[in-house]
């Protein structure tokens, strides 16, 4: 099962994905290598597809394209879609460890890569959208929501390199297009911007304190852009699967 653990009132839900404007991205998972020096031929779930455009149609799903820069995947580039409808722990939306009406959101997903399973673990967490006493909401309705130290924010992991958008003075965006907080609606939007390797303590980290964002953001030899769209249908509080 596919966990994801969030600090403070953030929370992981299973979801699953589908493209409702089939002319719009593809309803297969998928990846697509349009690197010189990548050596990815295939992604869990689905096969290897080609000219992916990132939609917005989604009914339960997301499309993500990386372009990496730095030392150890200088110039690649690849862009993985997943159809989420029916999957668990994908798509997190819950409040078991938070105050109702508290209700947080995020998709954690992972893809085995290429012809060593390579794996690629991506997060794009949303928070707590709904107002509770001690959980202020972090997405509260359909905005622009800018890169910083809190929630929304992508997180994602490949090659044991770990990289982030909570880094300070990293430039991108978290669009909500569609708000809710009720089940069976739908929360679309789409995201872009630039992410820098993120070394955590093993203790964790507050990234928005200066002394431990120093250390977590210490290192900016190795960054990535990414650009993508989600669209989900959301499941039932504290399902563990999508509809």
């Amino acid at each position: 099962m596919r966990r994801l653990f969030v600090i403070l009132c953030w929370c992981a839900s299973s979801c699953a994905a589908k493209a409702t404007d089939p002319a719009a991205v593809d309803d297969t998972a998928a990846v697509v290598d349009t690197s010189d020096n990548a050596s990815i031929d295939g992604a869990s779930g689905g096969d290897i597809g080609a000219n992916i455009t990132c939609g917005e149609n989604w009914a339960q799903g997301y499309c993500v394209k990386f372009t990496f820069h730095g030392q150890k995947f200088d110039g690649r580039t690849f862009t993985l879609q997943r159809d989420l409808t029916g999957t668990s722990s994908t798509v997190v939306f819950g409040n078991s460890h938070m105050q109702p009406p508290a209700a947080s959101l995020a998709i954690h997903d992972t893809w085995q890569l290429g012809p060593f399973k390579d794996v690629l673990d991506f997060t794009l967490v949303f928070g707590n959208l709904v107002d509770a006493p001690g959980f202020p909401p972090f997405v509260p309705n359909a905005a622009d929501y800018p890169f910083s130290c809190k929630p929304p924010y992508v997180d994602f992991s490949y090659g044991n390199i770990r990289y982030r958008s909570t880094c300070p003075g990293l430039q991108g965006d978290i669009n909500v297009k569609l708000w809710t907080a009720t089940p069976g609606q739908q929360f679309t939007g789409r995201f872009s911007g630039h992410l820098q390797q993120y070394l955590p303590g093993p203790g964790g980290s507050d990234d928005c304190n200066p002394s431990d964002a120093a250390a977590t953001c210490k290192s900016a030899l190795n960054t990535v852009d990414v650009e993508g769209t989600f669209g989900l249908t959301l499941p039932a509080l504290n399902s563990d699967v999508a509809p």
